[in-house]
């Protein structure tokens, strides 16, 4: 069976309002952010950050959901998109009771990673990720397919453990 994870998209918003808070406002880098983040969160604590799904596109990793959220148009969000660019709206910063110390120390793995990195170098980096790969060499007819949970885990008996009660896990 394969893992699942119901996303919630409140806590989505609030990683990307974290992290342009933090001060990396590109969209691309965030995504990338956003997707460490949620693997590291999976691995060392059994559960991801956001719950978002994932594609692999030609540029890298996507959590699908949040990157739709960063073309909404109402600045209410907490940010607008300029670009390429996030830019919070005045006075808006994240919620912190929205995280546990485990999310934002996810966070911050996923922070270091890729925020104020080039392009070319996220997407080197990017592009060595096993999830990646594995999703382009599974469907490379597509030109985004699905990423699975069960490709960002290292440890067989958490994708065991996952693919049974993922899907119960409040996020």
């Amino acid at each position: 069976m394969p893992i699942r994870f119901n996303i919630n998209p409140q806590k989505a918003i609030e990683a990307l309002l974290w992290i342009v808070q933090r001060g990396e406002t590109n969209v691309y880098n965030a995504m990338k952010i956003i997707f460490a983040a949620d693997k590291h969160s999976l691995n060392k604590y059994g559960f991801p950050v956001t719950g978002d799904n994932y594609v692999a596109m030609q540029y890298g990793t996507v959590p699908s959901w949040t990157y739709a959220a960063t073309r909404l148009t109402d600045s209410r969000i907490g940010f607008t998109r300029d670009g390429n660019t996030l830019k919070l709206s005045k006075g808006r910063t994240f919620k912190k009771s929205m995280f546990s110390e485990s999310d934002i120390e996810s966070l911050e793995h996923g922070f270091k990673e890729y925020a104020g990195k080039g392009f070319k170098a996220v997407e080197r980096k990017n592009h060595r990720e096993r999830a990646w790969i594995a999703a382009r060499e599974r469907n490379p007819q597509s030109g985004a397919p699905d990423i699975l949970f069960e490709d960002m885990i290292d440890e067989q008996w958490l994708k065991e453990d996952l693919a049974v009660d993922g899907q119960f896990i409040k996020i």
